[in-house]
């Protein structure tokens, strides 16, 4: 799930089913969909009009380089720029793909925050997962934290942020 708010103050995203993959051509399935928080609280479906649903390329010359959901190249329900800092809603009258109308306030935006969020049910069983010390993937990877930290000029605040220990038999 991608949450962005924009500097304009409206809050809109996307919801893809499928996991994000680096490739060049749009992919994905029927069950993702965008959204928009504020100004008003609404779900774009699918319209099974095309194949759409989810773009993400970074690092070539020929194809554009961001992440999209929705509509075509140009033309997106929702985009946002390999910078992450620009982006834009340019479904006017509506996308295609989900039958959104422009999410954001103005066709281009500036991002002000945005949020990936992994909703997945897990394979494993609860009782096999190893206890222990909890970590986030920002712990696994310092040097590139800062990197994006100094890339898009944003202080990541909530890496210091942590799920509870709910455990009560593990002395803290």
């Amino acid at each position: 799930m991608v949450i962005v708010g924009d500097k304009d103050g409206n809050i809109f995203g996307g919801f893809a089913y499928e996991d994000w993959e680096l490739k060049p051509n749009w992919y994905g399935n029927e069950k993702n969909f965008l959204f928009s928080i504020r100004p008003k609280l609404r779900i774009f479906p699918s319209t099974g009009y095309n194949d759409h649903y989810q773009y993400l390329n970074y690092g070539t010359k020929t194809l554009p380089n961001g992440l999209g959901m929705g509509g075509q190249f140009d033309f997106c329900g929702l985009w946002i720029n390999s910078d992450i800092i620009n982006g834009n809603s340019m479904a006017t009258p509506l996308s295609s793909t989900y039958s959104s109308p422009q999410l954001s306030k103005k066709q281009e935006f500036k991002v002000d925050e945005i949020e990936v969020w992994l909703v997945k049910l897990t394979d494993k069983d609860p009782d096999e997962i190893p206890k222990g010390p909890k970590c986030s993937a920002l712990d696994k990877n310092p040097a590139e934290l800062e990197l994006l930290e100094m890339a898009t000029n944003k202080k990541m605040y909530s890496k210091e942020v942590r799920e509870p220990n709910l455990l009560i038999d593990e002395e803290e």
